[in-house]
């Protein structure tokens, strides 16, 4: 995106004076999204239209590495574990990564990479058998062996039944596929599937393994509570573990004797910052060296001499879940299709791209991510933004109006809580939008701000939301088991939501069944038309990853193990190249 795109600079510093003064939460509350939206287009928002290739900045290594100095990495939600066994949200997959190296990882284009593993598994013409063979060189930060018995016994907490008790999101997935986990010799370790599985490479080795020496004299629940999940002694990644003061940061010091060589950087702190915009701010004041960067910024942050910010697209969308659990409260809502579809074509998610996305999204057409082979830009239906068709269905629906404006149905009013996290600007906004489009068609839907780590643990255990709005991250493979499948609404599974559907698990079963590619597509087409007609959970949009990266920081954007598509977050091999160049 180019800035002489605006119609002014005036425009343009007036505009980003107006929400220096106003948070965007408050200016899309009070004037609505359509005026807000209206009103930041006439000031000279549209040099905000995003260019596909603008940004694309590299900080690479231009300079000899140097070892020393500290890297603070800067967003707005705490991580919640640092044990890959039980984490489900991508904070602390960023930290575990750092921490614990898994078998294989991923380039930024998605093709795997061996990280323990010595090469790519070994697989069967049938995909049912995979051989992996680790390093001869790989070990613990004690200097003890990384071993395939430490594999075995990482696996085994998320699916042996001796451990049902751990509550791993895993769970359902590897009980459906794994059928046993044999240890050949001290570097073999071979994974028996009970049936084809074609995703299970890239969706089930990269988990961080843990050592069974620390960990295997634990009982299953005390593995859920164990003080190792907060502060780890025992890791093998690039960083060691230091200190996690909750809400505010977390400190990894370098790994002297990682098996790939210490990094360059002496320590690396995670610093939870009040909000998304405030990793702007602090990029531009040198409290942070690299984030992710709040859209409202992307443009004024462009051309800053101190730092470079790079977009590339991502997996990553916002979503909003309708809680459809037997024993939820909003159930008597939300398992009625009508009111879920209503709901949709109610929103003005386009205006919602441009005004508080500020147009570096895109509207979600399909439950499948643009940049993956599976996704189908035709599937339907298809819900623009259509107020009258939302009134239509719910009347049609028996949901009338009452004196108080709010629609009603056999006693139970059309009235909820939204849940998200507070800090995210992005969804503090998208729920005020929300909150204002329902309310023109009879429904009284009230916002309300959590913790992140409170969020995943409504979404993985609690379940006592109505709705809640969070964002999520695809893998390479197009299985999208992990929110859809029946199974997947076990305690700790992501489908919190509690969508169940014989049709669904059948298409989606059958998909990761066949290592033809060509009849995969065609299942996952039919899966998201399914999932568009059913709506359990709509996805609003799919963003861009954008960050900030401080110019005295190198190595980050360049290469097979950079940041990028698919390495946001997880593993993240690119830090053990990463360096400062003024070592402070």
């Amino acid at each position: 995106m180019s800035r002489s795109e605006a119609p002014s600079e005036e425009g343009f510093t007036k505009f980003e004076e107006f929400l220096n003064d106003w948070s965007r939460r408050d200016f899309v509350k009070r004037m609505g999204l359509g005026a807000a939206y209206t009103a930041f287009l006439a000031g000279g928002a549209e040099f905000l239209q995003a260019c596909a290739n603008a940004g694309q900045g590299t900080t690479g290594p231009s300079e000899t590495p140097k070892k020393g100095g500290h890297l603070v990495e800067g967003s707005f939600s705490d991580l919640k574990t640092m044990n890959p066994v039980l984490s489900s949200d991508t904070v602390s997959n960023t930290i575990i990564g750092l921490l614990y190296d898994s078998l294989l990882t991923s380039k930024p284009n998605g093709d795997l990479l061996p990280l323990l593993a010595k090469e790519q598994p070994k697989t069967s013409s049938d995909g049912t058998t995979y051989t992996i063979t680790l390093r001869d060189n790989i070990k613990w930060t004690d200097g003890s062996p990384i071993t395939a018995d430490d594999v075995k016994f990482t696996y085994d907490l998320m699916f042996d039944p001796q451990y049902k008790d751990v509550n791993s999101p895993r769970r359902g997935d590897l009980e459906e596929y794994v059928q046993s986990i044999t240890v050949k010799d001290p570097k073999t370790i071979v994974f028996t599937l009970k049936k084809t599985y074609a995703p299970f490479a890239p969706a089930q080795l990269q988990y961080g393994i843990l050592p069974k020496k620390v960990w295997g004299s634990l009982a299953a629940k005390a593995v859920n509570t164990s003080d190792m999940n907060t502060s780890p002694t025992v890791t093998s990644g690039i960083f060691k573990f230091q200190k996690w003061d909750k809400g505010q940061q977390t400190t990894l010091v370098r790994n002297e004797t990682y098996w790939q060589g210490p990094s360059y950087i002496d320590t690396y702190i995670y610093k939870v910052v009040p909000d998304s915009v405030a990793v702007g701010n602090q990029l531009k004041t040198g409290e942070l060296d690299f984030g992710p960067v709040d859209p409202s910024q992307y443009s004024s942050l462009q051309g800053n001499p101190d730092f470079q910010i790079t977009t590339f697209p991502v997996p990553s969308f916002t979503f909003y879940a309708y809680n459809q659990n037997p024993n939820a409260k909003a159930a008597a809502l939300f398992g009625d299709k009508a009111v879920r579809q209503a709901l949709l074509y109610a929103l003005d998610r386009q205006g919602m791209v441009d005004s508080i996305w500020f147009k570096l999204a895109s509207v979600a057409v399909s439950s499948m991510p643009p940049v993956s082979w599976a996704f189908n830009k035709d599937a339907k239906p298809k819900y623009d933004h259509n107020v009258a068709k939302a009134n239509q269905m719910l009347d049609s629906a028996g949901w009338a109006k009452g004196a108080d404006g709010i629609r009603a149905k056999g006693g139970n009013k059309l009235a909820f809580t939204m849940m998200t996290n507070a800090g995210n600007k992005q969804r503090e906004n998208a729920l005020v939008a929300m909150q204002d489009a329902w309310k023109q068609i009879g429904v009284d839907a009230t916002p309300k701000l959590i913790t992140f780590p409170q969020l995943v643990a409504q979404i993985t255990n609690e379940r006592t939301f109505d709705v809640f709005l969070v964002g999520f991250n695809w893998t390479q493979d197009p299985d999208q088991s992990a929110l859809w499948h029946s199974r997947n609404t076990a305690p700790g599974g992501f489908n919190g939501f509690g969508y169940k559907s014989g049709a669904m698990d059948k298409i989606l079963d059958d998909a990761v069944g066949t290592l033809d590619q060509s009849k995969r597509k065609q299942l996952y087409f039919q899966m998201q038309d399914t999932i568009m007609d059913e709506v359990p959970a709509p996805i609003l949009l799919f963003t861009k990853g954008i960050y900030g990266v401080s110019k005295r920081v190198q190595g980050i954007t360049t290469g097979d193990q950079a940041l990028g598509t698919y390495t946001q977050y997880g593993s993240r091999p690119w830090m053990k190249n990463t360096f400062l160049v003024d070592q402070k």
